[in-house]
Order: C-alpha cells, then structure tokens, then sequence
C-alpha cells in the first residue's frame, strides 16, 4: 500500500482511534487481544482495520455484538463502527468522510435473474442478494421515506423471476396497481384478519412442499435441490413465494402482538419458509419495543429508510437512521451493508402487462427465435453447442429454462426439450430495454 494515498490527518486519527479501541474494550471487560492494525484504501474511502485474535477471547458473542459496536462508535466520537466476521473478527473504523449517492438510481432493466437487486453502496457496488441464500427481511420507513417504492421494487423483481406474490396492504396505497396481477396467489389483504389469511396461506404451502420434498428419494433439503431432481423427474419445478406485509406493525398489534396468532405465524414462517422457498418481508414505519426483539430474530436483513424514533433504529442495527433529511427519499441504512441508495421504480411499471411478465433477454430471445425456425421448438446441449455456445453454458441454459418453465422434457417426442407455450406466451410480449448476455463469452 503507498502511504503516500493516506493523508497525515488520517493517519494520525488512526493512532489515535487504535489506542481508543484497545482502551474501550478493557474498560468493558473484555479482552483487547488485538492481532493487528492496518489502514487502507478501498473505493475512495479510508478504513482502519483492527484485527481480533479469536484463539485468545473465548466467547466471542459479546465482541459481535450491536450494543458494543454502538459502544465503540460512541467512544471515538461517532465515526463509524462496523464488523466484519468473515474470517475472523475484524472492527472496521471508517476514518475518511462518507462520499455521497445519487438521489434517485433507476433499477436497471438488466438486473441479474435469481437476484435480488437492493440498491448502491457509496463505493458504488451494487447490493445483489441471491434468492437461495435471501434471508426474511426488516424494512423500516416514515411516510415519504422511500418504503413503499422500495416494497414495489421487490414485487416487480419477484414477478420478473417468476415468484408468486401474497401481499398485504393495510392502507392500500402501496401495491393497488398489483391487484390483479396473475402472479398473486391471492388478493391482496387489506385487513390484519386478511393477513393473517396471508401468512396462514403461506405456511399451508410450506406444508404441501413438505410432503413433496418427502416424495422424493434423494431428501432434497432446499428448493433448488428439489427443483433439479423434479425436473429430471418430469415434474413441475415449484416457483418461490414472496409474502410482503406492509404496515405489519399495525397488524401485528391488533392480533395479539408478538405472542398474538400472527406473531406466532410469523415465527414459524421465519424458521420453516426458506427452506421451501418462501420468504418474507416485513414493512413498517415503526416498530413498537415489544415487536423489535421477535422481529429482529426472524430476518436476515434489516432496512432502515428515514425513521422518528432513534432508539428503534439503533435496536435494529440501523443507527443513524433518524438523521436521513427528509430530502432523500430512498437512502436507507442496513444492518449488514450501511447507507445505499435504493433502487426506484415507477409505480406505472407494476401496472403495465409487460413490465409484470419474467424477462428474457435479446440473446435468449435470438436463441428461442432460431429454435422455432429451424427445430420447431426444440432445444438440445448439442445443439446449443452447434450455435456457438460451451457445452458448460448450454447445460446451465437448460437448466435454468427448465426451472422457469420456458422449455420441458416431452415424453411424446423422445423426451426432447421443447419450448412450452409460457415462453411462447412471453415471446409474443417483448419487453423493452434489455441488455443482450451471452454465457458463452
């Protein structure tokens, strides 16, 4: 690393804040058995790294926890205090102002399927979870925080992946132009009642997926597994679920609260959905002290957009999140990922036949063209090879068209792949403003 790209006040601030550090966890009890201290430069910004000797803690818990991470930040004045435990424990000070994020990123029509796309970070990467590894997520926002298009910009990409829907909307303002979307698997609720109906649904489904993973042979343990082993099978591969509850707070307190029958719903969907696919989003513009500890427990992910109350952000592992000008809707605070600035939508794509269908691009869409041509729908490794693609890329082409049900194994023409009416369905609706992806390049 070339000093030379550290400043002489960040340098001198990292002396400092090493000190602090070391002396913060003895005055805590806790054993500052520090490894090693390193200052770098990462995408414009400058973090110290201060590396823990976990062969020498013991207990790691009360070093990973949220309440002495605030702890930490409190005693160096309020810089930034976050934990990275991939390998190891590692505290990262963030020493260098924070740049700042555009005010409005349009989600890009080219997100990556099987992806959810979050937002962008002040480096500028983009926040990209996987679908097979989503945990339930937290979504916390005051009214024009920004909560309600994010909300509409998970059920647009769910939609686009394929997924069935089960939304809630107290106070019918967020997802009315989804009402009849064919990818709900029922109307959207608009009591607590109709929410609870909502979750009970969902866990209904987890129950049917349970006796269909017991079926089969090979005790598949996720969905992606099952679908691989039902596809070979001749069976229909099962779409993932999204259950999206707005204004839960509100529902959650008029049904008994965290011990009421939908705070219980909703730890059993927590522990039982992700294995079967279906995940949950929990969206409220507070949450009451009762609610915050169950709440917390069950997700993977916390969001938090412009919030009043400062205590709850903190609770939620969202500080700061209370000092977002009310200018900036959009930018949130995460527990896992800190500030971005989430993707907008606008609310007339959800209405629009096209933007609510799974997307393919203008290079699968050149392919599934050239099939119906020349083979009259049919789809091979071979002859994916034969126009240009590895057989590797070919392969997972299959695959994922099997799973999406845009080609099946007809047992009637020597159990070849052909292209379904789905696909055929989506290809006389060409979407606008794809980006041409070649696996084979």
């Amino acid at each position: 690393m070339n000093e030379l790209q550290i400043s002489q006040r960040e340098m001198r601030l990292a002396e400092t804040v090493s000190r602090q550090l070391t002396s913060s966890l003895a005055r805590r009890k806790l054993n500052p058995a520090f490894s090693d201290f390193y200052i770098t430069r990462l995408a414009g910004l400058t973090p110290l790294i201060a590396v823990l000797n976990t062969a020498q803690l013991g207990d790691h818990s009360a070093y990973v926890s949220a309440d002495l991470l605030h702890q930490l930040s409190t005693d160096l004045g309020g810089l930034p205090v976050y934990l990275s435990n991939h390998s190891g424990i590692r505290y990262v000070v963030l020493l260098s102002p924070l740049p700042k994020l555009p005010r409005k990123i349009e989600l890009p029509a080219d997100a990556p399927r099987g992806k959810l796309a979050l937002g962008v970070r002040f480096s500028g990467e983009a926040v990209l979870l996987n679908w097979e590894t989503f945990l339930h997520l937290a979504v916390l926002g005051a009214t024009g925080s920004g909560k309600s298009v994010f909300l509409q910009s998970l059920a647009l990409q769910a939609i686009r992946d394929g997924m069935r829907l089960l939304l809630s909307d107290i106070d019918q303002t967020t997802f009315g132009m989804l009402e009849n979307a064919p990818a709900l698997a029922a109307p959207i609720a608009t009591t607590p009642q109709e929410a609870l109906g909502l979750v009970e649904q969902a866990l209904a489904e987890c129950d049917r997926r349970a006796g269909l993973f017991k079926s089969l042979p090979e005790h598949p343990q996720k969905l992606s597994e099952y679908n691989a082993l039902a596809v070979k099978a001749g069976k229909d591969a099962l779409p993932r679920w999204l259950v999206v509850l707005d204004e839960a707070s509100s529902v959650l307190s008029a049904l008994g609260g965290a011990k009421g029958a939908m705070g219980q719903a909703l730890a059993t969907l927590g522990w039982r959905g992700r294995k079967f696919g279906l995940h949950f989003v929990f969206a409220a513009q507070e949450f009451t002290k009762d609610i915050v500890g169950p709440v917390r427990d069950q997700v993977g992910l916390t969001l938090c957009f412009r919030v009043r109350n400062g205590l709850m952000a903190e609770r939620m592992g969202c500080k700061g999140a209370e000092r977002i000008p009310e200018t900036r809707p959009g930018l949130a605070i995460s527990d896992r990922f800190g500030p971005l600035q989430t993707y907008f939508v606008e609310p007339s794509a959800l209405g629009a036949r096209q933007s609510l269908l799974p997307t393919l691009d203008d290079f699968e869409r050149g392919l599934f063209t050239r099939a119906l041509a020349e083979t009259a729908g049919r789809l091979s490794i071979p002859l994916l090879v034969g126009w240009g693609q590895r057989e590797r890329a070919a392969r997972q082409l299959l695959e994922a068209w099997e799973l999406r049900g845009w080609v099946l194994r007809d047992p009637q023409r020597d159990n070849a792949r052909y292209i379904t009416p789905k696909l055929a369905d989506l290809l006389s609706n060409r979407p606008t403003g794809q980006t041409p992806s070649n696996p084979a390049e």
